[in-house]
């Protein structure tokens, strides 16, 4: 009987400190809290919610007012969606990782307004420190086809995954539903950004603008596989170690692996009117071509504009730098303006400017008079600006001759004017 009320006091003693010993999982300001959801719930917009031990979610967490979140060295997991953006912002900062744990959609969720005139409706900016983990890493998409206001900024890192059925990872992805062009979603990737995929760093299908600039890109099956929108491009790298998929087929749920640094696939079913514009980086691909067109659906080309002004441009394979449709040949013509390039582009450049192939890499340069090797300059811009030059040379003799010989230049041209057609 002694020995039953020593132990009934024992746990009397024992329960409190249990309880008490409860570590908190985030604080605001001075105030500590048990879970993730009541730090937020209680927080203002100028608030930051500083987490001080690893958050495991029981499910996602909808955030539809600003959130500040430094991670604080610690991690945030959920089985799929750790988090809904819609109608919020989130601001991520701090050592950490958001993961997936059971990967299906990502990491971060993020959906638009309904309301074309809803401008930053759903924002995500997440810090250089932060990584970003699950079958994609941001997952942008709709409801009723429409997600207006979305804006994301990127400057940390994604690891894209496997999903729990063995589908690739997708490091950004954007719903290829998404197709009005005003007030769509924007995606910015910072310069410190890093995206790392089993499947495609980027898989842009619906219409958005990306803004890329001194980020790094690596997919499997391909770097960036677009479908809709703008991709403008200053300063990444991009790459792509998978094995040479091509000729790649088109599909309506996704894009098949390519193998490719970029992969643009014209298809009818999806908004189209691809806009690439490269300012400068470096584009790899260890198989397969590093720029690929081709015609999903539809008979069409879907690029409506391209530019590339600079950048390096190799395939370690050996396959040409560029491959495109006939029907976007047929549309397109002079976009290159500089550049390096493992094979020649000279077929694309723009008007006024050569390639001079300087073991076994093309450097695409402007005409000028100053140092041109006539045997290294290579396509036709080559070869038209030596006749121009060989009739500059020409014109300056007949100069000389006009001064010293005046009665005889008729007869000189005549003789002369059909050497170099």
């Amino acid at each position: 009987m002694i020995k039953k009320i020593i132990f009934s006091l024992l746990l009397f003693c024992i329960v409190p400190i249990v309880n008490a010993s409860t570590t908190p999982m985030a604080k605001v300001g001075d105030k500590f809290y048990d879970t993730l959801e009541e730090a937020i719930a209680n927080a203002s917009s100028t608030d930051t919610i500083m987490l001080v031990s690893d958050a495991v979610l029981d499910d996602t967490l909808l955030i539809n007012k600003t959130v500040n979140l430094n991670l604080n060295g610690n991690d945030i997991s959920a089985k799929e969606k750790v988090f809904l953006v819609q109608g919020g912002t989130l601001n991520v900062s701090g050592k950490g990782t958001i993961k997936e744990t059971q990967p299906n959609y990502g990491a971060i969720m993020v959906i638009g307004s309904a309301n074309l005139s809803d401008n930053n409706y759903s924002v995500v900016n997440i810090g250089k420190d932060v990584t970003l983990e699950g079958w994609s890493g941001i997952f942008i998409t709709h409801e009723n086809s429409k997600s207006y206001g979305v804006e994301v900024n990127l400057d940390g890192k994604i690891n894209a995954i496997n999903d729990t059925s063995g589908g690739t990872g997708i490091g950004v992805y954007v719903n290829g539903k998404i197709m009005d062009e005003t007030n769509s979603p924007e995606v910015n990737i910072l310069d410190n950004a890093e995206i790392t995929s089993t499947g495609n760093g980027l898989y842009i299908a619906g219409t958005s603008t990306f803004n890329i600039g001194k980020a790094y890109i690596s997919g499997v099956e391909s770097g960036i596989g677009i479908k809709s929108g703008t991709l403008n491009i200053d300063g990444a790298t991009v790459v792509s170690d998978g094995k040479d998929e091509t000729p790649t087929e088109g599909y309506n749920n996704g894009i098949k692996a390519s193998g490719t640094a970029i992969q643009i696939e014209s298809n009818s079913s999806y908004a189209g009117k691809i806009q690439l514009n490269i300012s400068n980086g470096e584009f790899k691909s260890k198989n397969s071509y590093v720029v690929y067109e081709y015609l999903g659906k539809g008979n069409d080309s879907l690029i409506y504009s391209m530019s590339i002004s600079n950048g390096t441009f190799i395939s370690e394979s050996g396959k040409d730098v560029f491959s495109f449709s006939d029907s976007f040949k047929d549309i397109h013509s002079g976009f290159i303006s500089g550049g390096q390039y493992s094979s020649d582009p000279s077929e694309y450049l723009k008007s006024g400017y050569s390639a001079i192939n300087e073991g076994g890499i093309y450097s695409v340069a402007k005409n000028t008079l100053k140092g041109v090797n006539s045997s290294s300059v290579s396509g036709n811009s080559g070869s038209s600006f030596i006749k121009s030059l060989i009739w500059i040379i020409v014109i300056a003799i007949s100069g000389i001759l006009v001064y010293f010989n005046r009665g005889k230049i008729v007869n000189f041209f005549r003789d002369i004017k059909y050497k170099f057609k």
